[in-house]
């Protein structure tokens, strides 16, 4: 049976959505465009990030889509989460970097491991973007290794105080409170790590030099310092030895955060350059009409829609309480690789428009090649999932 392109291209993208999925992500889908795709590429420019989109987000009520109700949120799921990022991603990769700021990590981890005072004092703003946050593990010796975390934590009676410095921490310059992670103990690796919470005005906490990065520029990206800082012993989130609870609870964070930005760019880039094969011309003939040409597109649909189902299956097992550290380092290390190949050949494909910013092609592209490297970097997700494999824990 044939069917029309327009209801093929709707039967790839539901993949079984709700009625209430769908309205959610068409309505997404439209906010985007009309409002972030505008200024996607200035914000990319002048390294400004677009905080402002965040807070027209939260007007419209997605944002604290994960949280309870009782805290101010909706109470969904991660698909939900995962279709609204998506949506963002595909019209402004720097605003679904900021999503996190309300919908990422920190949030998600003071839900999960916070005390009720904690959860009081910060659910409610985060999920009405009045306070935005941000979360910072990385140091100059401790990036994927997290058991090298050297920023110390020291108890002096009812205070702790920090010294040291982080980097590459997303949304430092516009977020209110940061979870910190920090050496709280003396013993070695892991069991030495803990988590304190710092808001952005306490004595002895600076947000230092802006980070310039390939893509993502206007993502608010700054190193950390701690000169002294002093914080309230009740603002130690995490006590030493208990990182695995962190990590665990922030395996969410890897499917509704990066792939999921990956997977909205993509899109965007597929969108953009098949656009482009249909009204550009060459020797009297439209470009779409190379057989050549037409291959190439139809590998990136593939791979797009390879990488929407491992991802949205991710998100589905987490909701259904069966979250699988498998499906998450496949779904992330899958999708990075995927909008790599899919941004760089659209880049191709475009010819010299892919190299002007005066099109979005080359920051499609530079905008996805730093997400298989952030958040735990393709290979160790590789060799995580050949781990599961060889102790026979990988099961289909």
């Amino acid at each position: 049976m044939f069917f029309p392109r327009s209801v093929v291209r709707r039967k790839m993208q539901n993949l079984g959505l709700t009625e209430e999925q769908k309205l959610i992500r068409n309505s997404v889908r439209a906010l985007a465009r009309e409002r972030f795709t505008p200024g996607a590429a200035s914000a990319d420019r002048n390294y400004c990030p677009p905080v402002g989109n965040i807070k027209q987000l939260a007007e419209y009520g997605f944002t604290g889509l994960f949280l309870p109700t009782a805290y101010g949120g909706a109470g969904l799921g991660l698909l939900e989460n995962v279709l609204v990022a998506e949506e963002i991603a595909r019209s402004c990769a720097n605003t679904a970097m900021l999503f996190s700021c309300t919908d990422g990590a920190t949030p998600r981890a003071i839900l999960g491991l916070g005390t009720e005072a904690q959860k009081m004092k910060y659910l409610p703003r985060i999920a009405k973007a009045e306070i935005l946050t941000a979360w910072s593990m990385s140091e100059p010796n401790a990036g994927s290794d997290v058991g090298n975390v050297q920023c110390r934590a020291v108890r002096e009676g009812d205070h702790v105080v920090i010294n040291g410095s982080k980097l590459w921490c997303t949304a430092a310059q516009v977020a209110d409170l940061f979870l910190v992670l920090v050496r709280l103990s003396p013993e070695p690796g892991l069991k030495g790590v803990g988590a304190v919470l710092v808001e952005r005005d306490t004595p002895g906490f600076t947000i230092g030099k802006h980070l310039d990065l390939l893509g993502l520029r206007a993502t608010g990206m700054a190193e950390l310092v701690f000169q002294n800082c002093r914080i309230p012993a009740d603002q130690v989130f995490l006590e030493a030895g208990r990182m695995r609870d962190l990590l665990a609870v922030l395996d969410a964070d890897r499917i509704s955060g990066n792939p999921t930005i990956c997977l909205g760019v993509a899109q965007a880039a597929f969108e953009a350059i098949v656009s482009h094969v249909l009204e550009r011309t060459q020797f009297g003939r439209p470009l779409a009409d190379q057989q050549g040409l037409q291959w190439k597109l139809a590998e990136m649909a593939m791979d797009i829609e390879a990488a929407r189902a491992l991802l949205y299956r991710a998100a589905i097992r987490n909701d259904e309480g069966q979250p699988s550290v498998v499906d998450t380092s496949i779904t992330k290390a899958f999708v990075n690789q995927m909008a790599i190949r899919v941004t760089n050949e659209a880049m191709q494909l475009a010819g010299a428009y892919g190299l002007s910013q005066e099109y979005p092609y080359e920051r499609h592209f530079r905008d996805v090649r730093g997400m298989a490297i952030g958040y735990g970097t393709v290979e160790i997700h590789k060799s995580s999932i050949a781990r599961e494999v060889i102790a026979g824990r990988y099961t289909v």
